[in-house]
């Protein structure tokens, strides 16, 4: 048994070394990520409570999903935590962790199957993500007998002495059922080489030593890892995907206005009807420079009422979104049920500018295929409806484009040495372009690679591709 002031003594020591942790994670530009799953939420939310007074509290944030949270429904399951995704040098702890949340989903029988085998896949790959771009990955478990844990329970409900509310998924994990099937994805759901460590609930004090003392070791851990999957670079470039695109339909004037107007008003009656039925889609565009991605913008938003409907520029990231993983700025625009999502160049910026430019390393944009593809498929799942369009623009054609805006007042301001200089890089460009399209065009996010040196033809074009991909799901 050990005494009140050794288990005093430990505490105060663990505490140095905890802050020694947080410190060495902030020289080191990582961020942490410690989740505390298991059984028992109130001792979870306790520790959090603890490491919070032990840790620098300044660099530190709770994640605690509410599930009851109105702001929860619709959304992918993994938005909550992209919300609270750790800049370089600051800690998320997290409370209501995506296994233990997952477990207490297929214990009321809303996960099973080859649903639950999705989710399941789809948590170790949000891990390996985690891991790889840089993050600490500390995983504790806290397990409190049954016995205990029910009993507790029982006290908290009878009393108003806690701000706790004990709620149905609170119970759920204290039955064999709900406890086992826990246990199970504890294991299968785990990313490789990041295991869960469990620690016996139940007195508090040695509880959250026990706890500590493993985060210490899992953070010292996690700095020496190294990345458990490897993604290798495209070994071939697949011909001809964009080079061949040869034929350049022209419109008129008259047939042009026609048809913009016909489907702008019909676009305008789709997102009113998705709105109603609470249907979320997020269109991105992409192409060269002057292929006239603002200019289908811009029609794509002429009859929308503009409370559906939010169009996003991607400019270069600013320091915030540079201290985090490339795809948090994306999930935090994920659209609200019923919206319309807009973004004028998007998250391929990675395999695109990117890798072009040498902003990110072989590594981190080969992987990034893989991560794209899964951060689609999680806005899928909801039943998002996600949308690519490449605008595909001859060199030559953007040169003369590029000289009639030097020539226009009013367009003079979108010219700069940029332009021309990235333009040197064509052939970089196209490859990149081409590899991107082939390893991202999947059957829950195709792209649609549309003809735009006839700038009528795309903008009509463009439409179309929308309106075809609502009303599909509206039928």
């Amino acid at each position: 048994m050990v005494s009140r002031s050794a288990l005093e003594r430990a505490r105060s020591a663990l505490h140095l070394r905890l802050l020694a942790a947080q410190r060495r994670l902030e020289t080191s530009g990582r961020g942490a990520v410690i989740l505390l799953g298991g059984n028992d939420r109130l001792g979870a939310s306790e520790l959090a409570n603890q490491l919070t007074e032990w840790f620098d509290s300044r660099r530190v944030r709770i994640c605690a999903p509410d599930a009851a949270s109105a702001e929860l429904r619709g959304r992918p399951f993994l938005w909550p935590y992209w919300q609270m995704m750790p800049a370089k040098g600051t800690i998320t702890v997290v409370v209501g962790d995506w296994v233990t949340r997952t477990a207490q989903a297929a214990a009321r029988g809303e996960l099973s199957g080859e649903k639950l085998r999705q989710r399941v896949r789809a948590l170790k790959q949000f891990e390996e993500m985690l891991a790889a771009d840089g993050n600490s990955v500390v995983k504790v478990w806290i397990e409190t007998p049954e016995k205990s844990l029910r009993k507790r329970l029982r006290e908290v409900e009878d009393t108003d002495a806690q701000d706790w509310v004990v709620t149905e998924a609170d119970w759920l994990l204290t039955k064999n059922g709900g406890h086992t099937l826990a246990r199970e994805l504890r294991s299968t759901a785990a990313g490789r080489n990041l295991p869960w460590k469990v620690i016996l609930g139940g007195e508090t004090k040695a509880r959250d030593l026990h706890a500590g003392v493993e985060i210490v070791r899992q953070l010292a851990l996690a700095s020496r890892r190294r990345a458990a999957v490897k993604h290798k670079k495209p070994s071939g470039r697949p011909r001809g995907l964009l080079e061949s695109v040869a034929a350049h339909p022209t419109l008129d004037r008259k047939d042009y206005s026609a048809q913009i107007a016909k489907l702008q008003a019909r676009l305008g009656r789709l997102t009113r009807l998705a709105a109603a039925k609470g249907l979320s889609t997020v269109v991105a565009l992409e192409g060269p420079d002057a292929a006239g991605k603002g200019g289908a913008i811009r029609r794509l938003c002429g009859m929308i009422d503009a409370a559906h409907y939010q169009v996003y520029p991607t400019p270069a990231p600013t320091p915030e979104e540079k201290a985090r993983h490339y795809l948090w700025r994306f999930w935090n625009k994920t659209p609200a049920p019923g919206h319309l999502a807009i973004f004028d160049r998007s998250w391929y910026g990675r395999v695109m500018v990117e890798r072009v430019e040498g902003f990110a390393t072989d590594a981190e944009w080969a992987r990034a295929y893989s991560e794209i593809n899964d951060y689609e498929a999680r806005l899928a799942e909801t039943g998002m409806i996600v949308l690519k369009v490449w605008i595909n623009i001859s060199k030559e054609e953007q040169m003369r484009r590029f000289q009639a805006r030097e020539d226009s007042p009013h367009k003079r301001h979108k010219m700069t040495s940029e332009d021309y200089r990235n333009r040197k890089k064509w052939d970089d460009n196209l490859r990149a372009a081409e590899d991107m399209i082939a390893r991202t065009d999947t059957p829950h996010a195709p792209w649609h690679v549309i003809l735009g040196d006839d700038k009528r033809h795309a903008r009509v074009a463009v439409l179309k591709a929308v309106c075809r991909a609502l009303a599909d799901r509206l039928d």
